[in-house]
């Protein structure tokens, strides 16, 4: 009867190191994705040259920069938010993750491989959020 406790503690506390594994994965990567974020809207302010001007279904490389970086810095924040473990800021994460991927969508004929890049990162982050979190 010991045994079959104490291999069933162990259980537990090894899914709940894979929990927490997967917990400071996505509180890194939100960081990260919202840091780049922020760089490509830097740099489709500053950058002429490199980004193209045409080619986007709505808007111009200006209104693509700002959006870019305003939605960097709402992950950063949303970042913040979930190291506190708040449940409404998970859920927010989710939000803000999945509108993220959607954004990169947007510009995917643009910029195949960022944008591809982003989506999985994003799509990394919301299974984080809403399949490892601690009850």
């Amino acid at each position: 009867m010991a045994d079959t406790e104490s291999g069933s503690t162990s259980e537990r506390a090894t899914a709940r190191a894979g929990e927490s594994s997967w917990i400071t994965f996505v509180l890194v990567l939100f960081f990260v994705v919202g840091v780049a974020n922020v760089i490509w809207g830097i740099g489709a302010l500053l950058d002429r040259e490199y980004f193209e001007e045409g080619g986007f279904i709505f808007g111009t490389l200006t209104s693509w920069g700002w959006i870019a970086i305003l939605w960097g810095a709402a992950q950063i924040l949303v970042g913040f938010g979930l190291i506190q473990g708040s449940d409404l800021t998970r859920w927010v994460g989710v939000g803000v993750a999945g509108i993220g991927a959607v954004f990169w969508f947007l510009v995917f004929p643009l910029f195949p491989l960022f944008a591809l890049m982003a989506i999985v990162l994003d799509v990394l982050v919301i299974y984080g959020l809403s399949a490892h979190w601690e009850d």
